[in-house]
C-alpha cells in the first residue's frame, strides 16, 4: 500500500520509534494487561502463520448459529495481512485475515477506529473473498460459500436503527425482499459498543456463544479471568481464544515493542500537530501581510488620483489603517508620483 505522506515523514516516524526508551519490567507487566485482540499486532501475532484456525472456524459458526445456519467445514488455512507499522498508526488499520476450507472462503477483520465508508469496505471484503482462489470461467456451481466477519470498535451509521450488536447482511430481491443466495454469501457486522445495551442472560440462547467470543475480543487481557467468571463463559472456542491471546502477549519483547511503537507514535503525532499549528500561523501571517499590502496599494492609488482626503480617511478607517499610517502613505504616494 502506497504511503500518502512524504517518505521524509515516515523516516522521522521510524527515527522517533528507534529513540523511544525501553520499558521497565513493571511497565511491561502493566502494558501487557492493557492489550486486546483488537490491537493490530496482537491480532496478527495470534492468527499469523496459519495458527488457531479452529478458533476462526468456531467464531464463524457462533455467528451463523444466531440464524440457525449450519456449521461450516473446518478452516484449513488462513493468512493474515502483512501490515507495515507506519500504516498501522497513520491509517488506524488492524490486521485482516482470509482463509478457506472445503467449499468455503472466509475473511475476518477487526477495526478499532471509526472509519468513514467502512460499510462499503465490509461489502467489498465479501466481494474480494468471492473471487479469491476461484478462476474466472470455471464451474460457478463449484464456487465456494463466502462468510465475512467484521469486529468493530464503533457503530456503523448505516445500522443506527439496528439495536442488536450483530447484523447479518445478505442479498435480496428488491421488490419482495426475498433473500438471494443468502445461504451462500453472508457479511456479519459485529458492533462491539452495542453490547453495552444487553446482558448475556437477556439474550436468546443462540447468541451466547458469539457473546462469549466478543467478550474475549474486546476485553483487556488483565480482566480476562474476571470476564470469564462474570459472564459465566463456558464456550470452548472463547476460552481457547483467551488462552491464545494470553500466549501472544506473554513475551516481554512483544509487549515492549508494541508499547514503544505506541509511545513513539504519540510523540510523532505531537510533532505533526505542532508543525501543522506553526504552518497555519505562518499562512495566516502571510495572508494578513498580503491583505495589508493590497489595502495600502489601493490607498496610494487613490491618493495619486486625487481622491478627496475625507474619502481616503473613511476608506482607511474601514480597513483598519490608522491616521498616522495614512500620513505615511500620503508621503509615499507623493514620492512615487
Amino acid at each position: 500500500m502506497k504511503n500518502e505522506l512524504p517518505a521524509s515523514l515516515e523516516e522521522l516516524f521510524r527515527l522517533i520509534i528507534s529513540q523511544t526508551p525501553s520499558l521497565s519490567p513493571a511497565e511491561i507487566d502493566h502494558a501487557r494487561g492493557e492489550l486486546t485482540l483488537m490491537n493490530d499486532r496482537v491480532f496478527a501475532a495470534t492468527f499469523g502463520d496459519n495458527k488457531h484456525n479452529d478458533i476462526i472456524t468456531g467464531t464463524i459458526n457462533a455467528a451463523r448459529k444466531i440464524h440457525n445456519a449450519p456449521p461450516i467445514p473446518p478452516i484449513e488455512h488462513t493468512q493474515v495481512q502483512d501490515i507495515d507499522i507506519f500504516d498501522v498508526f497513520m491509517r488506524g488499520m488492524v490486521g485482516d485475515l482470509t482463509g478457506a476450507g472445503a467449499s468455503v472462503s472466509i475473511a475476518v477483520e477487526a477495526q478499532t477506529q471509526k472509519q468513514d465508508g467502512y460499510a462499503v469496505r465490509g461489502i467489498l471484503t465479501t466481494g474480494n473473498a468471492m473471487r479469491k482462489d476461484f478462476k474466472i470461467g470455471g464451474d460457478y456451481t463449484q464456487a465456494p460459500d463466502v462468510i465475512t466477519l467484521h469486529f468493530l470498535g464503533f457503530k456503523l451509521p448505516e445500522l443506527a436503527a439496528r439495536k442488536m450488536f450483530c447484523s447479518r447482511i445478505v442479498n435480496a430481491e428488491f421488490e419482495s425482499g426475498t433473500p438471494f443466495l443468502a445461504d451462500k454469501y453472508s457479511t456479519y457486522f459485529i458492533e462491539l459498543p452495542k453490547m453495552a445495551n444487553f446482558k448475556k442472560a437477556d439474550l436468546p440462547q443462540e447468541y451466547h456463544d458469539l457473546w462469549d467470543l466478543c467478550c474475549m475480543v474486546k476485553s483487556k487481557v488483565s480482566v480476562y479471568k474476571e470476564e470469564i467468571k462474570m459472564q459465566e463463559i463456558t464456550n470452548p472456542t472463547a476460552l481457547e481464544l483467551a488462552d491464545a491471546v494470553q500466549q501472544t502477549v506473554a513475551p516481554s519483547s512483544f509487549v515492549s515493542d508494541e508499547t514503544r511503537f505506541k509511545r513513539g507514535f504519540d510523540k510523532f503525532r505531537d510533532y505533526m500537530a505542532e508543525n501543522n499549528r506553526r504552518t497555519t500561523e505562518n499562512e495566516r501571517r502571510v495572508a494578513a501581510e498580503n491583505e495589508r499590502r493590497s489595502i495600502e496599494e489601493m490607498l496610494i492609488l487613490a491618493i495619486q488620483n486625487d481622491v478627496p482626503p475625507s474619502v481616503i480617511l473613511t476608506m482607511g478607517q474601514a480597513k483598519g489603517v490608522s491616521e498616522s499610517r495614512l500620513a505615511e502613505l500620503q508621503k509615499l504616494a507623493q514620492a512615487t508620483e
